[in-house]
This record gives C-alpha cells, structure tokens and sequence, in this order.
C-alpha cells in the first residue's frame, strides 16, 4: 500500500503534468463563449456568423441538411475548383475537410453508401464558425474575439492549401473571399518613403482576389504580374502564395511573387491594422515575404509591382518513350541541356507522366528576345529525336500576343491548349498528399546522370522550371522566403491520391509515406532539403530547414515577439514546434 507521502508526490506531478499542457478552448467546454457572448459578437459583424456543415451534408437523408435538389448541384460541382473557392466549408484537396486519426476517417463523402444507417456526415475539420469578412473591422474584431478566449482561429482566401492549414477542427474562420477590390497606380510609393522616392506602376489587391480575376484585369491595362498558375485561375493572389513566398512561369523574368511586392497591410495578432514595407515595419515585411501565412498577420492588402506586357513564344513538345533505356536516356539529355535552356530566357513546365515527357515553355519576345533561345532549344529537340526508344509525338512553337494569351489558351480554355492539359491535370475535390524538392542548379551541371537516374524512379511528376534569371540575382537574405530559392532552377512536385470513399486511415497513411519517400529519393542525389511551403508536404524530415533554411531562426523569433499568445499558429509553420498537429494542444 502507499504511504500518503507518495499518493502526495503522485498527485502533484500529476498536476504539474496537467499545468505543461496548454489548449485551445473548443466549443462545449467551459471555457468556451456563452451563446449570448457569440451572439453578442456576431451583432458587431458586417456579416452574419455563418456555422457550416460539410458540403456532402445535403446528400445524406439522416442529416437535417437534406436536399436532394441540393445534393444534385453539389455532385456536379464536386470537382470545380472556382465552385469550392465560393464556399467557406470546402477545400481544394477534400482530405483536409476531413479528420483522420489511426483508426478512422471522419468525413462526409456523399459518393458513398449516403443511405446507410451507419453512415454519418461528419463535420470533421470545417469549422464551427466562420465569419464573413468584408471589412477590416471584421477582422479585427474576430482576432480579439478569438484571442480574449483562446480559440482556435483559421483564415481562408480560396482554399488551396497542401496542409489544410485554412481549415481546422472546431475552428472559427475568418473567411475573405469576398474581399475582391483591386486598385491600379502609375506611380506608387510606400508609405514612409523618403522625399523624392520615384513610383512604380502597380496594382493593389484585396485578398479574395484570384490569380485569374487579376490577370485579365492587369492585362487590360497592357501590362503583367507575376502570379501563381492553376487552371481555372483560381488560387487566390492575396494570401498564401505571397506570403509563402510565390514561384511563377514568369519567375525567371521578374522574380519571385515576393520580389514584386512593394507593401502589404495586415492585421496583427494584436488587433492592430499596420502597413509594413521597406520604410515602414521593414522587419515586418521581411517576415511576410516568404514566412508563410498567416503566422505573422492577416493580409487585408498586397501591392504588386506591374510590368509591361510584351509578347511570348511558346514551345510544347510531347515525348514518348517506349523502352526503359530510351527513358533514362532522353532525361539525361533533359537535366544536360537544363542550365542552358534557362540561361538562352526559357521558363516553364515539364511534367511527366508515364512513358510520355512534356514541354510547355516560354520565352519573352516573339521571335524570342535572347538570340540563343531557339537554337538551344532545338538542339535538345534534335538530340532526343536520336535516342532509340523516344519518339517525338508533338512539336509546336508558337507566338502569343502576350503571357495573358497563353494563360487563356493552356489553363482557362483548355480546348486550345497544345500539348499537356493542364485543366485536367490540375484537380479539385479529390484527396491529395504532396511534396515539394528545389533542385539546385549545380545538380544539373555537375550530377547529370545520379539526378536523371532518382527522376526516372518516379512514373509521375511535375516540376516547374521557375528559377535561374532574375530569381538568383536577388539577395537571399533580402527576404524571409528560403535562400534556396536563389540557387534552384527547377521545383519538382509530387502527388498521389486515393480512394477517399473506401480508403481506411492505414491506407491513407501509405499514400503519404510514398510521397515522402519518393521525394527523399530526389534530395538523397541534389542534398537540398529546400522546399516551397506552398507545396508542403504531411510528412517533411525537418520543416524548418526545408521551408526557410538559415531564416528560420530570425523568423522564429520574430514570431514569438508579434504573436506570444500563438494565435495564428498553423501546422508546419512558423514557431509551431510542440504543438499537436490539429494545432490544438501544446506542451510548453
């Protein structure tokens, strides 16, 4: 029997492990706000509090939801990314709506046995209150709101998101699609600038705006801005993407997404509504410019730097490979002729995918304005066609008007695409894991035959070629986003999906794990652990260095002064060491 003494020290280490635990307060605990004090809330919103069930409810006749007019609509649109952009409750990839943990999938699949019984729509990670912003104010008051009672606070722009970090399991989110103004300038200058500061032509954007709204609003004007690409057009321009850091096909032209941002305002943990740019909150505005968001603010604006538009040359090739040996061969010759390809003004994409290789590339100027362009390019066409097992199936060069032209023609209309179909291989509304490596630009010149060996391994890929040209000439430090960015010419991407109607938690596992282990297969030969944040990946060896290298230190500390409350914590991000991956509970 135990003395009292040692019941005494068992209670207190009890409670001493009780008191390293820190959570979020969710909804149904004491802690949580009274329905008077939400309600009181909701009354100082532009917007009435909206609390959604899954997008699949309305398919299941045992859910007070049902409607079956609404269950048809939701079906067809199942798979339309600019439909999930225009709801709070979904995601791109439908996994993240969902809560898995190792012995079950709760989720609302309304592709299932909807009639059975046993069959439930969970509410799984949509959250349990989402504001509607249309103002500053909103948010603003929700950040106090969600801080003076702990809870869990998510913000959404469009949803494409490779973590689910825009959603979260009993969460409030602040919800800001339907901030869309856009606001042009030819001259402008930063708030604080010194006297005399010349302007620049930009444009000013809300952060609902989307990369396919705003591509066509710049374009009217005559001019571009760097972006993300998606078919569709439909990931969002004024939240994740720059303040993940932002590659683009016109990356190599004019820099990085976060190398044309002139100034941003956000909403701090504090509540407070700041503008942060080179003059004014300078280390603010480092951390925004690649440390992921939203850990350091909530974007309520973002300044682009526009240029002028000129026209393009667009190259597309498909490659079939009909023998192993004529596979390896045609992508050594790939990974040969890449650092040239990049120096003679080429940018663009090479997904692959079974026996077939693909090229959809650009180069400013119509004829291309490097003199060297064409004939590099067609000296790599010229090698492959020579390689026993490689037939060359299609062989297009073709002038554009301009970058808003191809766009149209490759990821909007897709009946005019040439080559690789982007608008199908870009999917919404299915389940995703991915990974992202940076690949060096050494690794092509020095590891030629160990890089084409470890891209071969994989059947399906599909890398960006974004970097080189202005991106490596700007100052790695200059900005949060990870110095490895400076030195890549090319982002491999990796994706697997699975049956999300049958798949059990263990499978889903395997899927992720796969993933991972193909894309250790591509660090094990480059030695880079850089990654785009913007591609996380569920099961990263050591985020911090894969997502921000020698920054993450700064970026820490920085963070854990602007935000001591960890309000805006967010899986793999930024300062979320110790916490669960629900982003729920802390030991500190």
């Amino acid at each position: 029997m135990l003395g009292l003494s040692y019941i005494a020290l068992a209670l207190a280490l009890a409670t001493s492990i009780e008191a390293k635990i820190s959570c979020k307060c969710l909804p149904g605990k004491p802690c949580f706000p009274s329905q008077a004090v939400v309600s009181a809330f909701e009354t100082t919103l532009s917007q009435p509090l909206i609390h959604p069930r899954p997008l699949g409810s309305v398919c299941f006749p045992n859910d007070p939801t049902f409607n079956q007019a609404a269950c048809n609509n939701v079906k067809a649109n199942w798979h339309n990314g600019a439909f999930r952009t225009s709801v709070p409750q979904t995601a791109q990839f439908i996994n993240w709506e969902a809560l898995v943990n190792s012995t079950a999938i709760d989720q609302c699949d309304p592709f299932g046995d909807v009639y059975s019984p046993s069959n439930t729509c969970f509410q799984g990670r949509v959250p349990w209150g989402v504001v509607n912003v249309t103002s500053i104010a909103d948010i603003q008051k929700t950040v106090k709101f969600a801080s003076d009672y702990n809870l869990k606070l998510i913000v959404k722009n469009t949803g494409h998101e490779n973590l689910g970090r825009s959603f979260g399991q009993s969460s409030i989110m602040l919800w800001t699609h339907n901030m869309q103004n856009i606001k042009f300038s030819d001259s402008f200058v930063p708030k604080g600038a010194p006297s005399g500061t010349k302007g620049v032509t930009a444009v000013t954007i809300e952060p609902g705006v989307q990369w396919g709204t705003l591509y066509k609003a710049v374009a009217q004007r005559g001019q571009l801005v760097v972006g993300g690409i998606g078919a569709g057009g439909s990931v969002g321009a004024g939240g994740g993407w720059p303040m993940g850091g932002g590659h683009s096909v016109l990356s190599p032209f004019y820099g990085l997404g976060v190398d044309n941002i002139v100034e941003e305002t956000v909403v701090l943990p504090s509540g407070e509504h700041v503008t942060a740019n080179l003059y004014t909150n300078p280390d603010l505005f480092w951390a925004l410019r690649g440390g992921g968001g939203p850990s350091f603010g909530i974007l309520t604006s973002v300044t682009y730097r526009t240029h002028p538009a000129p026209p393009v040359t667009a190259a597309f090739l498909v490659a079939n490979t009909t023998t192993e040996a004529g596979r390896l061969e045609l992508f050594k010759e790939w990974v040969k002729v890449h650092p040239s390809l990049v120096d003679a003004g080429w940018a663009g994409f090479w997904p692959y995918s079974g026996t077939r290789f693909f090229l959809t590339l650009m180069a400013m100027g119509n004829p291309p304005a490097n003199p060297k362009a064409t004939s590099t390019l067609q000296g790599f066409y010229d090698k492959i066609a020579t390689i026993p097992g490689v037939s060359i199936d299609l062989e297009v060069t073709k002038p554009y008007s301009g970058f808003q032209q191809w766009y149209d023609d490759n990821f909007i209309h897709s009946q005019n695409g040439i080559g690789f179909n982007y608008t199908v291989g870009d999917f919404s509304g299915v389940p995703a894991a991915v990974a992202s490596v940076l690949i060096p630009r050494k690794n092509f010149e020095t590891n030629t035959d160990d890089l084409a060996n470890a891209l071969v391994e994989l059947s399906d890929a599909r890398p960006f070629l974004v970097g080189g040209g202005v991106v490596s000439k700007v100052d790695p430090d200059a900005m949060a986003v990870n110095p490895a960015f400076r030195s890549m010419l090319s982002d491999i991407t990796i994706a697997l999906s699975w049956n999300v109607t049958t798949a059990t938690p263990q499978e889903v596992l395997a899927v992720e794990q796969t993933v991972t282990q193909w894309a250790d297969g591509i660090r094990a030969v480059t030695k880079s652990p850089g990654a785009y944040v913007n591609e996380a990946e569920i099961l990263i060896p050591n985020f911090q260095e894969a997502y921000w290298g020698s920054h993450y230190p700064r970026l820490r500390s920085f963070k854990q002064a602007i935000d001591p409350k960890d309000l805006l914590i967010v899986r793999q991000g930024v300062n979320s060491e110790g916490w669960d991956d629900e982003i729920m509970c802390k030991t500190t």
